[in-house]
């Protein structure tokens, strides 16, 4: 992934966290916890714009790097 990728982490309906692109319909990964999957997806996009959707809908960002 390029420098300026940008990444959602989501909660699923099974529980689990997916990590995509915006607009994507599949997820590029299925992590169990929050936390696994914001550390995934820091290593998907180590330098790019990753947003966290909580339970609540709302969004914010992870700060990284």
């Amino acid at each position: 992934m390029t420098k300026y990728d940008e990444l959602i982490i989501e909660p699923r309906d099974d529980g689990r966290w997916g990590i995509k692109k915006p607009h994507a319909e599949r997820a590029s990964a299925v992590e169990d916890t929050q936390k696994r999957a914001v550390k995934r997806a820091t290593q998907l996009a180590p330098e790019g714009d990753i947003k966290l959707k909580g339970l609540n809908g709302k969004f914010r960002h992870i700060q990284h790097g």
